[in-house]
Formats: structure tokens, C-alpha cells, sequence
């Protein structure tokens, strides 16, 4: 059991380089102050950076991203979590105005062993600016993604570290207990009438436990915070907490970041980073925790970065997300560049099923849809049915165009679309990659009106879709545009074949139309 009493009374130490000075302190006397291990991606150099960044006159969003190799767990779940970030911002746009949604990461330690990465969100509308920022730590021994509740050894040192920031806020800020903030206030108010009542924060919850708060106010059992799934469920019930926001301090304790207009006191500053002192830090961390901060105070991130760094592929949960692959068949022609200047204005990524004859007529463009992150797909060497060949016949067309690609591109499509959607038993045998048909078929082709493929791809696409449109005819890149704009305006992520399905679910010959959900 937890000592009956815990001492809240840390040393208020003098601030290093960066003087606050309220209206109710001496000049003389600085307010406690820690200072963030926190490092630019920019300054982490061997870190390939994913961008993401649409205008458009209903609003703006972008977005920044480490990648740390192919498929790499961190990655993911940052990139996703962004992404549902950004649709919920595109999916609340208001009717007038041109609000701004500006998403960032900052490295707070990167060891063999853990990264941290904080990730910021700041978003404007007219004059008014909210900013929130929360951290995700990457267990690189149980290749895990975890939230800061990790970092502590149990929910007692969850509580102990609120209790830690009251004591700042009231000794440091002279704020009075009932007016402190949140979490933080209740914690510390929850503290004081158990000390007033003659028993110790820790003997409140369940094995000595303190509890942790949650919506009805009911105690709950302790959580093992090295169990991931608990982790994230400490997270939910801890939601709300300064401590979501913490850093290392470069002296070796806690830094936390409180808004400023939750600290009275502490004058006309951009944030507060409150400090939890190295020796109260000490009792409260995991052992992730203990490593997250030596990582944090070893200078330069040391992370070993694995795969290729690159931004093509990149991983998104398409499970969480509203995702649809628009693909373009019959190319590549005149009007080819003229889409991908298009889809490059939304940073869309699309999908190309090239004829293999028309690659070696334009292997320029070719070489640049790859180069842009396009995926590029065989769609046969000039259009014949595959279902009216021999199993041989079949073999040699499919080989021939993945030759002419893997020419231009380096690489073998991934996956191939039989020409008029036209298959059997035969084609399936022949083709030692997967078959992608469609679920939304626009009749481009058929009508040549650029206002009814629009109608069309924009009423009838919804979560997973599989858009078919063909590049080879002027008046459907001229719809592109509305598409792009009205997609996107819903909250829609463009991304390739590949990624909306993921690679591990695509099987030689197996035959997919849509990855809609269920």
C-alpha cells in the first residue's frame, strides 16, 4: 500500500534562459520553468518527411509526418491518425469562410529501443486559434505504438504526477487549490479532502490504488499500464490530462504543457512548461519510460531506420478511414499530364491501367505518374479480351506489358484489370497477379459528358470504393477537377489500388471490386 501521506511540496528552481514574470511576482523572482527536449523534424535528417497539403476556397489542411520505414507501426498510425484528424476538420466546414487545419510531429526522443513523437494540430478560423498536441511512443522491443499513459508505472504515478503539477501550480503560481485546472484540479481537490479526512491519496482506490477518474465517478480496478490495450483504455479514462502533453526536460525531469490561460500567473507567454523535478520524476516512470528519457537526453535522435524511406506507399489504415481509389484505364495519352498536374493540386495518389503498346509510345509520362507516387497497373498490351486467349496467350500479354513497365517504372504493377472487365477460369490460372475490376463505373467512354461523370463518381462513391475512368478522353479529365473538389470537401482520402485494399490481402488471380467495409 501507498504511504498514508504524500509529500506535494517540490523545489521551485530558477528558470533557465526564459524569465516569466506575472503581475503579482518580483522582477527578481522567476516562475518554475522546465525546458522541452523537443526536436524538429527538420533536424533529424536521415528521416524521410510525408507531406500533405491541399488549398482549396473552402479551407486549407496540411499536414507533416516522419516515416521511418516501409510499413513502420509509428508511421502508420500517426499518417492515419492525421488523416481522420483532417476529415473531421473537411466534414465541419462551415458554409462561408476559409478555415485552416496545420498539423506537425516533433521527435521528443528516438533510441534503438523507443521513439516519442508529438503531434500538434493548430487550426484557424477568422481571428480565432486553438492549438492541441498529444505525444505516441513506439515500443520498438514489442513493435508497439503506445500512448503516454506508458510511460508511468501504474495509476498511482498517474495521480502522484498530477499531484506534482498542483504543487506547482500552487507553490510556484500561487494558484489556490479550488481554482486549479481540470485534471489537475480534481486530483488535487480529491487529494486534500482525503488528507482532511485523515487517510492518504493512496488508500482510496481498489489495492491501494488511487482511482482514475472517470465520467460517473466511479472507482475502477488498477490498470497494468505494460499491457497495450490497457494503456489506451488508462488514455480514455485519463483524458483531458496535461500529462497527454509532456516532454522530457533537459534536466533530466518531466516538462508539461499547460495553456496559458489556464495559469494566470504566468503573464504574457506562448505556452507554460511546468517542470516535474528529476527526483520526483524518478519513482513515477516505467521502464519504457526510463528508456524514453535516456533516449530523450542522449542528444541526436539514434533510431535504426528500416526499408526503403520513402513517401511512395506509405502506410494508411484504410479500416479507419474514408479511402477510394480513382483508376484511369486506356493510357497513357495526350491528356495524362494534364490529370496528374490535377491530382497533384489535392495531393491525391491514383491508380493507371496501362496499355502495354502505349507505354513504349509515351514513356515519359509513364515515368512520371510513377515518380509522382502514382500506381501504375497492366491493363494489357493493347486491349484485347483476355478471355477469347489461350491460357499461353494470356501469359504473353500480361508478361509483355509488365516488361514494358518494369522498363520504365524499375518495378512489376502490382496488380493487373482485364480490358472490358472480360475474365474466366483461364485468365485467372494465366495471371500471377491479382484482378481489380471496379465498383463505380462512370460510362465515360459512353457519354463523353463531363458534367455526368462528375454527377456520377461524386453520387455514387462512398467508403472503399473502386472509381473507373479512362484518361485517354478529354471530357473526363475535365471532370476530374469537381471530382477531386467535391471528394475531398467530404472528408475523402485518394489513395492508390494498393493501398485501399493493403498488399497482404491481394492474392494472384483472386478477383476484387471495392473495399467497402463488411
Amino acid at each position: 500500500m501507498l504511504a498514508t501521506s504524500i509529500s506535494r511540496k517540490l523545489a521551485v528552481t530558477a528558470a533557465l534562459g526564459l524569465l516569466l514574470v506575472p503581475g503579482c511576482h518580483t522582477a527578481e523572482q522567476a516562475l518554475p520553468y522546465a525546458e522541452a527536449v523537443r526536436i524538429p523534424l527538420d533536424a533529424w535528417p536521415a528521416v524521410q518527411v510525408g507531406t500533405r497539403s491541399v488549398a482549396t476556397g473552402a479551407g486549407t489542411v496540411e499536414y507533416r509526418y516522419p516515416i521511418l520505414g516501409a510499413g513502420h507501426p509509428l508511421t502508420a498510425e500517426i499518417h492515419t491518425s492525421m488523416a481522420e484528424r483532417q476529415t473531421e476538420f473537411l466534414e465541419a466546414l462551415p458554409e462561408s469562410g476559409t478555415p485552416e487545419l496545420f498539423q506537425d510531429t516533433t521527435v521528443l526522443a528516438a533510441s534503438p529501443r523507443v521513439v516519442g513523437i508529438r503531434v500538434t494540430e493548430t487550426t484557424r478560423a477568422g481571428v480565432n486559434e486553438t492549438f492541441g498536441a498529444r505525444t505516441l511512443w513506439y515500443d520498438a522491443q514489442h513493435d508497439t505504438v503506445l500512448p503516454w499513459t506508458s510511460l508511468f508505472r501504474d495509476e498511482a504515478a498517474i495521480e502522484r504526477a498530477h499531484l506534482a503539477i498542483a504543487d506547482v501550480l500552487e507553490d510556484g503560481y500561487d494558484m489556490p487549490t479550488e481554482q486549479l485546472p481540470g485534471l489537475v484540479g480534481e486530483v488535487a481537490q480529491r487529494a486534500a479532502r482525503q488528507e482532511a479526512g485523515g487517510s492518504g491519496p493512496g488508500e482510496a482506490g481498489a489495492g491501494g490504488v488511487p482511482p482514475s477518474p472517470d465520467p460517473v465517478g466511479e472507482e475502477t480496478a488498477p490498470l497494468d499500464l505494460s499491457d497495450p490495450e490497457q494503456a489506451l483504455r488508462a488514455a480514455e479514462l485519463w483524458a483531458g490530462s496535461p500529462l497527454a502533453d509532456l516532454a522530457f526536460s533537459t534536466a533530466g525531469g518531466l516538462a508539461v504543457r499547460m495553456e496559458p490561460g489556464e495559469v494566470p500567473g504566468a503573464g504574457r507567454v506562448g505556452e507554460v512548461l511546468l517542470p516535474v523535478e528529476p527526483e520526483d520524476a524518478e519513482d513515477l516512470l516505467s521502464e519504457l519510460g526510463y528508456h524514453a528519457r535516456e533516449a530523450a537526453l542522449s542528444g541526436e535522435p539514434d533510431f535504426p531506420l528500416g526499408g526503403e524511406l520513402s513517401v511512395e506507399g506509405d502506410s494508411l489504415d484504410c479500416s479507419r478511414l474514408k479511402c477510394v481509389a480513382l483508376t484511369f484505364d486506356d493510357g497513357p495519352g495526350e491528356d495524362t499530364e494534364r490529370l496528374l498536374d490535377m491530382l497533384a493540386g489535392y495531393d491525391a495518389r491514383a491508380t493507371f491501367y496501362v496499355l502495354g503498346s502505349l507505354v513504349e509510345e509515351f514513356p515519359e509520362v509513364v515515368e512520371r505518374t510513377h515518380a509522382e507516387g502514382h500506381e501504375m497497373g497492366n491493363h494489357s498490351w493493347k486491349h484485347d479480351d483476355l478471355a477469347a486467349k489461350s491460357e499461353a496467350q494470356v501469359v504473353d500479354d500480361i508478361t509483355r506489358t509488365n516488361d514494358a513497365i518494369r522498363a520504365v517504372t524499375g518495378s512489376d504493377p502490382l496488380t493487373v484489370r482485364p480490358p472490358y472487365g472480360s475474365l474466366n477460369g483461364t485468365v485467372r490460372r494465366a495471371v500471377d497477379q491479382p484482378l481489380i475490376l471496379w465498383d463505380v463505373d462512370t460510362m465515360d467512354w459512353q457519354s463523353r459528358d463531363t458534367a455526368k461523370v462528375a454527377e456520377h463518381a461524386l453520387t455514387h462513391t462512398t467508403a472503399g470504393s473502386v472509381v473507373l475512368f479512362h484518361d485517354i478522353h478529354p471530357s473526363t479529365v475535365d471532370a476530374v477537377p469537381e471530382v477531386l473538389e467535391g471528394l475531398h470537401r467530404r472528408g475523402y482520402h485518394f489513395v492508390t489500388v494498393g493501398d485501399l485494399f493493403g498488399l497482404e490481402s491481394l492474392a494472384p488471380g483472386d478477383v476484387f471490386t471495392d473495399a467497402r467495409a463488411g
